[in-house]
């Protein structure tokens, strides 16, 4: 069973989480509590704890959150609420992505930093295909999955036309379009490049579409110098995919949004 962290100063929250909380419906463990940053840094010095839950009403939180940045970065961080109703669904969501990060259902040993970046690729993906329309729920992901990215500024997208899509994939069968959308990312578009995410997805056999996101601690650009940065980057992995991989490849479209909130609700901006 899953063991939790809890860190407020709030007493109704913590009798919630004792009284109001159904755990081993959870498979988890009742949690443990901490008052504050430090004794919440000792019992995650002390105890095998899977996840870490934190609202601090009196308390800097910073402490806690430096050390979870630089001293458990795979370590999932689930959100807290007052409300019954709305913590069970954020419990849920965590156990899902806890189930997931603690799974073997892959032949490879995968370390949880590992499943956690897959985990990130398929939240990613999920979105740049449109099949997501929660925004509350992608938040609460990403903070759980451990999300390098800034969720509230400026991205850049990108849909791309591979004309010769279908060819290539139709030649290298067995997952194909699953380990394009896989070399794409790793080896030419990157995943962190000056500061930025670029996220790959790849839609369908011609069309491929990239997202393009600050990551966190990074100062607040302009549409216009974001995208001048993004798209000369885009333009010179282009280039390189041609030369080893002979794929051409031409940007029909760019767009900036306010946010990557833009790809639930189609708030693509003007081009950049």
């Amino acid at each position: 069973m899953y063991k939790l962290l809890l860190v407020t100063d709030r007493t109704d929250i913590q009798a919630m989480f004792r009284d109001k909380i159904n755990w081993a419906r959870l498979d988890c463990r009742a949690p443990y509590f901490a008052y504050g940053p430090q004794e919440a840094i000792d019992l995650l010095n002390s105890k095998a704890i899977d996840a870490v839950g934190y609202r601090l009403e009196k308390q800097d939180a910073f402490p806690l959150t430096k050390f979870l940045r630089y001293g458990r970065p795979s370590l999932p961080i689930f959100e807290v609420n007052d409300d019954p109703q709305k913590q069970m669904v954020a419990l849920r969501q965590l156990t899902a992505v806890l189930n997931r990060l603690h799974s073997d259902i892959y032949d490879d040993y995968y370390d949880e930093e590992a499943m956690l970046t897959i985990q990130r690729d398929e939240l990613v993906h999920q979105l740049l295909a449109g099949e997501l329309t929660d925004w509350e729920s992608v938040k609460r992901e990403m903070k759980l999955i451990r999300s390098h990215v800034s969720l509230d500024q400026p991205c850049v997208l990108y849909d791309i036309d591979m004309p010769q899509g279908e060819v290539y994939l139709s030649e290298h069968r067995g997952h194909a379009q699953q380990r394009l959308e896989s070399a794409l990312r790793n080896n030419f578009f990157g995943r962190y490049v000056e500061g930025i995410y670029y996220a790959v997805a790849v839609l369908t056999p011609r069309h491929i579409r990239i997202v393009c996101m600050p990551m966190h601690g990074q100062e607040k650009e302009t549409p216009e110098a974001m995208g001048k940065r993004t798209d000369a980057h885009i333009a010179e992995s282009i280039q390189r995919i041609k030369e080893f991989l002979d794929l051409d490849m031409e940007v029909t479209r760019s767009a900036w949004m306010e946010s990557l909130q833009g790809l639930l609700g189609g708030q693509e901006q003007s081009s950049t």
